[in-house]
């Protein structure tokens, strides 16, 4: 038996990372007021929700802050193993695998300015002929083409502000945004909320899943579904909070 103790010790010692020290890497890109990146450490209600409510047991947290399109590629690529916020489509789910239960329910919009005529928009039929900027691989829905509107992307950071700065230049008459809470905030954020306004796309309730690389273990998928699922509502107290500041 005094044998046999060092060689389970040794045994225990070599197993010990597997076991106990498992990690999950986690992508995010900047969305504010969901996730915020400063020098590339994420922060905001996204990230407290992820760590306190789904984050699975024993499980250390390495977290990948990039632009948007980087994100679609890292998970692609097999680099990280989640990615928060992401919309489903039959392109993405041949590379990766969505939750079930959204993270977060919202609407499109787009941004134009107060003092342009779309203000009496009533539909997407008022901006056939339009241009929009939009976040290059960002989620772009099929209606806004069938209706004729002229999509501009925009890689880098910063998307909305400057695209801002195009439509001051008359280079654009308004700039699409998959989110309008994101919208919203950045208006406020850079005190232009006075100058510009939103038009909700109508029907277009948008669901923003968790999103992970197609091949995750099944264990680890079921525990973050369930731990979604069960404490979804507490998303939106946590996003409440952080308007409110």
């Amino acid at each position: 038996m005094p044998q046999f103790l060092p060689v389970l010790f040794i045994l225990l010692c070599s197993w010990g990372p597997q076991v106990f020290g498992a990690e999950l890497r986690v992508n995010v890109y900047d969305l504010p007021p969901h996730v915020f990146t400063l020098n590339g450490k994420p922060e905001g209600p996204g990230i407290k929700f992820f760590q306190d409510y789904l984050n699975p047991p024993n499980t250390k947290l390495h977290w990948v802050a990039t632009p948007f399109a980087r994100v679609l590629w890292d998970l692609q690529n097999n680099k990280v193993d989640v990615a928060l916020f992401l919309v489903p489509s039959a392109e993405r789910e041949r590379y990766m695998r969505f939750s079930k239960t959204p993270l977060f329910t919202t609407s499109s919009a787009i941004i134009i300015p107060r003092n342009s005529p779309l203000t009496k928009a009533k539909s997407l039929e008022d901006f056939r002929g339009r241009t929009l900027g939009h976040s290059k691989d960002s989620f772009t829905p099929t209606e806004l083409l069938k209706h004729g509107i002229k999509i501009e992307p925009l890689s880098g950071e910063n998307v909305i502000e400057r695209n801002i700065q195009k439509i001051r230049g008359k280079r654009l008459d308004g700039i699409f945004i998959p989110t309008a809470s994101n919208g919203e905030y950045i208006l406020r954020k850079l005190k232009v909320d006075d100058q510009y306004q939103l038009f909700v796309v109508p029907n277009s309730n948008l669901n923003l899943h968790v999103a992970f690389r197609k091949d995750i273990d099944e264990k680890t998928y079921q525990m973050i579904e369930t731990a979604l699922k069960k404490n979804q509502r507490v998303y939106r107290k946590l996003l409440d909070q952080q308007l409110s500041k």
